[in-house]
């Protein structure tokens, strides 16, 4: 994640920063009500960020008027398009109807039964607010479940910005260890070293090593939780046979299967990725689609995992400490509720995954021949409607292979291309940037017509 200002102009920010003074004096100002003018840290790059005015379609534009091709997406929930008229009319229709109550409302019922209808590992469900809310939520169950402490989750795997989450996501080589046994280490300060001691971390797509440190952890492993596709580094894809080698090893030492599809999620098919892959966990997180644009995330799984959430019935069993608690006001909103129902009635019904996949390969599949062309070392990675570009021509089979890719040159890949008009993701390598259902072939083509000219400009990379 690219925070900060430099204190000296890069020639790849000229184009940016010619179209965007109204922004530059605007993050001033932001910074002085709150830290790096952002509300995410994740928002904040170099030299600035441009500010958002409004949204529509496959397009944001910015307070000095500039118009942006949005392969960004929110970071992946907008998977119909800016605005889809459907899910605004449903919002309306339920500001209309009743706001938050705190008390249950038929209309978040009604979509937590849509997406166990179609998430094959949910049997029961609950809500929460945001990715970090659910991964938090489903550790706790598991750990009650198993009566177990100790969660693995992968070495530059991101579940969340929670203690228990933000646990060996980047560090350096030195920190981390050894590649086929790494330590864990807390990313950021003000995180405990006590919770550090209750999370191991393994390599992702290494079966020998992943089985020797689940092993020695069984006796106190309450869980594993993992994206499907790690996309907290990039595009980190599976290699073939490693869901199917997890899941048998996490059923014979009894530990929760976690599925992270806060990012995959209805977004790499109507099943998400389980349904894609054919590999079903035992618990699954979701966020990002779900909510058709709107503020909502949640856990299940199987109904006997689920049922941890649930007191006991009778007063003498029913204490403090019997049950895990899981609450939130605004769990559920109704508001949310109702766009995220309509998105997943329109991805469900339609023909949106055909078009954003073929978009997809047009997209990812055109980066890598115009890399090619220009002679920019270049590593594409893409499922379905989501991927990335590495800065390197090494392969990409392990987290530790994406150091090998040039962050500088991608930061400066990404201001040449935002400065004429084109978002991919966020100046971080570590990202990833989508298609969505309102993108037209022309637009992916003149996607790709910036990309090329962003890549000339970066051939020989500006060092600082």
């Amino acid at each position: 994640m690219s925070i900060g200002n430099k204190t000296h102009e890069n020639p790849h920010e000229t184009l940016f920063r010619e179209r965007t003074q109204n922004s530059r004096e605007f993050n001033k100002h932001a910074a002085s009500i709150t830290p790096l003018g952002v509300e995410s840290n994740v928002r904040s790059f170099a030299p600035y960020p441009f500010y958002v005015e409004r949204a529509n379609g496959s397009y944001v534009y910015d307070i000095d008027g500039n118009e942006y091709l949005d392969l960004l997406l929110a970071l992946g929930p907008i998977i119909l398009g800016h605005g889809h008229p459907e899910i605004r009319a449903a919002v309306k229709e339920q500001v209309d109807t009743a706001d938050v109550t705190a008390t249950p409302q038929p209309i978040s019922i009604v979509f937590m039964e849509k997406v166990a209808e179609m998430t094959p590992s949910i049997e029961t469900v609950r809500l929460a607010n945001s990715g970090t809310e659910a991964t938090m939520h489903a550790i706790r169950v598991a750990r009650s479940y198993t009566g177990k402490n100790i969660i693995a989750k992968p070495e530059g795997g991101y579940a969340g910005a929670h203690d228990y989450a933000l646990q060996s996501v980047f560090a350096s080589e030195e920190a981390l260890g050894p590649a086929n046994h790494p330590n864990t280490v807390s990313y950021g300060t003000g995180i405990p070293d006590a919770v550090s001691d209750t999370v191991v971390a393994f390599p992702f797509n290494d079966e020998e090593a992943t089985e020797e440190i689940l092993r020695e952890q069984a006796d106190d492993l309450a869980a594993v939780l993992l994206e499907p596709v790690m996309f907290s580094c990039g595009c980190l894809m599976p290699q073939q046979g490693y869901h199917e080698f997890l899941r048998e090893l996490t059923d014979e030492l009894g530990v929760v299967l976690i599925w992270d599809e806060v990012m995959t999620g209805f977004r790499l098919g109507p099943g998400s990725a389980q349904g894609r892959f054919g590999v079903i966990p035992d618990m699954t997180t979701f966020a990002k689609v779900a909510g058709g644009g709107y503020q909502m995330a949640g856990f299940g799984g199987r109904r006997e995992i689920m049922d941890e959430i649930i007191p006991p019935e009778s007063d003498e069993e029913r204490t403090w400490d019997s049950s895990v608690f899981h609450g939130g006001t605004y769990n559920g909103h109704p508001v949310s509720a109702a766009a995220g129902l309509k998105a997943l009635e329109i991805l469900e019904s339609g023909n949106v995954y055909t078009h954003i996949e073929r978009l997809g390969d047009r997209l990812f599949t055109g980066l890598q021949e115009v890399a090619d062309d220009v002679g920019v070392a270049a590593n594409v990675q893409h499922i379905g409607s989501m991927g990335q570009i590495y800065m390197t021509d090494h392969d990409i089979r392990y987290y530790r292979d994406t150091w090998h890719s040039n962050e500088t040159q991608f930061a400066d890949w990404w201001l040449e291309a935002a400065g004429r008009g084109v978002v991919f993701g966020t100046p971080s390598q570590g990202e990833r940037f989508f298609t969505t259902d309102s993108h037209t072939d022309e637009e992916i083509d003149h996607a790709l017509e910036v990309a090329e000219e962003a890549l000339r400009a970066v051939d020989h990379p500006y060092e600082d």
